[in-house]
């Protein structure tokens, strides 16, 4: 990967800003060969609040045991769907492909990037929810870890960071025991004869030993990385480099592998500053250009005519993956012709019911459709049995024998793109959490 030697700002070619970071080589980090540990953390950004996305971290070593441990953070997730933000130097190959496999199957994006958890309050008994930032600039991810990263239906990568290979290892421990006994001889006409032996103790000596691995773990590693999409130069590359060093994959080898997908354009990869919230990253390729994003549309009929002609109301969705919020747009157009039109009045309010959230948008006009952003928690509710989306007009401003449209209702099941944008932004919830719900939603048909 290529290695910056200061902090410089340039402006391109086409007058665009470019911003490029100072790195020295992959980042030391504390308790680097440690086992690897899962986090949970939430952005600590103050741009973002309240609905700031979340992530979990995986620092340290993959060992045995690892993808039982990230399975176990998961769950206590809720299996939402958020990015598994990774900086590791390898570890335990069988665990590492187990975690790839289990990031496919749950459709998660992986992010090279280091996590820096926020201290605990001073005096704090719990630190309470883990809060923190990400840092893409010198973060790594190698050897064995690279097949965790294959495992992402998106691979964030940075051109500050690294990612590298070499030839899979084996570790291998072998124990001598030596037994002492204590043993009674009978000396006779010059023999020495035994008459008891007892065992009163052992010794153990270990001796551990590294050695590449045979062809039955290039073979297996080979066919997970075809499984996962994942090309050569990456595999050829992981059998030519000698375990002793290790090879940078250039950003031209990622792309050509497909071991990443996605180029993290800043040194925060978890997008806090924009709407929706999400990961922070460019496609490579026209492959990968729509992945991150979903969009959904619905639309109703209005109850006035504007201008004399049939009209209607379009609402559109976008959740970004890993974001925490979805955009709601509000468009009215010319029900025959699709055009952009104006509408009286000082805007409106998307309510979410059941639980009641209001939040009111600007006024609809052609030019400048009004959007609001409501957490995805929120949104999420919508997919309950019951749960609906209306859009109540306001008045104020309008003459009052203006005629103005009456609250619609929209049937966001039937949308246009619902069913994909609301599996990647409210996954299918636990048993318990949808008995949970099942229970409160029977609770408040009986209350009055």
């Amino acid at each position: 990967m290529p290695i910056l030697a200061a902090l410089a700002l340039s402006v391109a070619a086409k007058g665009e800003t470019v911003l490029a970071y100072a790195t020295a080589g992959p980042r030391a980090t504390p308790n680097a060969a440690a086992p690897m540990r899962f986090v949970r953390v939430r952005s600590d950004d103050a741009a973002c609040r309240p609905n700031c996305p979340e992530w979990i971290s995986a620092e340290g070593k993959i060992v045995t045991g690892s993808a039982d441990a990230l399975e176990r953070t998961l769950k206590a997730a809720n299996d939402r769907r958020l990015p598994i933000v990774i900086n590791s130097a390898g570890g335990a190959v069988e665990d590492a492909m187990a975690m790839g496999r289990l990031i496919r199957a749950k459709r998660l994006a992986v992010v090279v990037a280091h996590t820096t958890l926020a201290p605990c309050a001073k005096g704090a008994k719990t630190c309470g929810e883990a809060k923190g930032d990400a840092d893409s600039r010198g973060a790594y991810c190698a050897s064995a870890c690279t097949l965790a990263l294959a495992g992402g239906v998106e691979r964030y990568v940075s051109q500050q960071g690294y990612v590298g290979v070499h030839q899979m290892t084996e570790v291998v421990k072998e124990t001598q025991v030596k037994k002492i006994y204590k043993v009674h001889y009978l000396k006779l006409a010059g023999l020495k004869l035994e008459l008891s032996r007892h065992l009163v103790g052992e010794q153990k000596t270990t001796q551990v030993a590294k050695r590449a691995a045979d062809d039955s773990v290039d073979d297996d590693v080979a066919d997970y990385f075809a499984e996962m999409g994942v090309t050569d130069p990456v595999m050829k590359l992981t059998l030519t480099t000698p375990s002793r060093s290790i090879h940078w994959l250039t950003p031209d080898e990622l792309k050509l592998s497909r071991l990443a997908t996605a180029w993290i354009d800043r040194a925060n990869p978890i997008l806090v500053d924009g709407q929706p919230s999400g990961l922070a990253g460019l496609a490579i390729d026209a492959k990968s250009a729509s992945a991150s994003q979903f969009t959904a549309r619905t639309t109703a009929p209005l109850t006035i005519s504007v201008n004399g002609r049939p009209a209607r109301l379009e609402a559109s969705f976008a959740f970004r993956r890993g974001g925490a919020t979805v955009a709601t747009t509000l468009t009215a157009r010319d029900a025959e012709t699709g055009a952009a039109l104006d509408l009286p009045g000082a805007g409106a309010y998307l309510i979410l019911y059941p639980q009641g959230v209001e939040l009111r948008a600007g006024r609809l006009t052609a030019d400048a459709p009004p959007s609001v952003v409501t957490s995805a928690r929120s949104f999420c509710r919508l997919r309950r049995g019951g749960a609906r989306a209306v859009i109540s007009f306001i008045a104020d401003g309008v003459e009052p024998d203006a005629p103005h449209p009456a609250p619609i209702v929209l049937g966001l099941k039937s949308g246009e793109g619902t069913t994909a944008l609301l599996d990647e932004a409210c996954p299918p919830r636990s048993v318990a959490a949808r008995a949970a719900d099942a229970h409160r939603g029977a609770s408040d048909s009986k209350s009055p």
